[in-house]
């Protein structure tokens, strides 16, 4: 089997968020960067499949030349080879570009039968990348995938469980075919220090974004980035004897405290 993951660099969950100077991006300056936690279940996934079936793990990934750090540590988990995309600064590259230009070279690649990926990159959450490859690939897709019952390459299939609400469904798909994987799909590896030896003599293939011909496709165009400012305003309405209030002040209070909330708070 041909088993693709799809991988993305994200900032870590920790790093304090900074508008760029010039107001429409984030600072990146000396921010620490991580695989995309959820892309960690898809790579698990995908060398848990390899382990039960045979074949190779092919690592795609798209970001600026960071991501190589990242690309090694899915190779270090047991993945095979890997494409980087480079992109070293296309402004506004959203899900729809990203989902094109990934799905492009992924056609190029051919000759796979399952893609996997997280089911959202943690940055801007819109959970579209994944779901935009498998429209571009003209591939069925199963999203938020607990579970993979089974893949059959013979029979040309894989069956999935998927959790809703009350319960959970179960879907067949033809392969090949494009799952998102959530957290709570498998416990991740960590990555050996073999492995991580092994990594650095992985073929790891590179392609430029300026290369594919699917450049400036992106559809938003962010203007204007700014942090909400918070204000906190505390308000106690007290009785005539103090905090509590009592007897006949209750219906004077809720009046004056429902006043409040719709003139002030502005949340009724």
């Amino acid at each position: 089997m041909k088993i693709l993951v799809i991988v993305s660099q994200t900032q870590d969950t920790e790093a304090k968020i900074k508008v760029s100077a010039a107001g429409n991006s984030i600072d990146t300056e000396g921010m620490k960067w991580i695989m995309n936690p959820y892309d960690e279940f898809a790579v698990e996934e995908a060398i848990q499949t390899k382990e039960k079936h045979g074949g190779e793990v092919v690592v795609v990934s798209m970001g600026p030349a960071r991501v190589v750090e990242t690309i090694r540590q899915a190779l270090a988990m047991g993945a095979d080879s890997a494409l980087h995309i480079l992109d070293e600064g296309s402004p506004d590259m959203d899900s729809f570009a990203m989902g094109k230009i990934i799905a492009g070279e992924i056609r190029k690649l051919g000759g796979f039968d399952i893609v996997f990926t997280g089911m959202k990159i943690i940055d801007e959450e819109s959970g579209q990348v994944g779901v935009q490859i498998a429209e571009e690939l003209g591939i069925p897709h199963v999203s938020l995938v607990s579970k993979v019952i089974e893949i059959n390459p013979s029979a040309n299939k894989a069956v999935c469980q998927k959790e809703i609400d009350g319960g959970h469904m179960v879907v067949e798909v033809p392969l090949p075919c494009l799952i998102t994987c959530p957290d709570a799909m498998n416990e991740p590896r960590y990555a050996s220090l073999p492995g991580i030896m092994k990594a650095k003599k992985k073929p790891l293939t590179e392609v430029k974004v300026s290369d594919t011909n699917l450049d400036g496709l992106a559809r938003v165009k962010t203007v204007e980035i700014k942090v909400p400012q918070i204000e906190r305003k505390l308000r106690i309405i007290k009785g005539q004897d103090g905090p509590m209030v009592k007897g006949a002040e209750v219906e004077k209070s809720a009046e004056e405290l429902i006043k409040l909330l719709r003139e002030e708070a502005k949340v009724i």
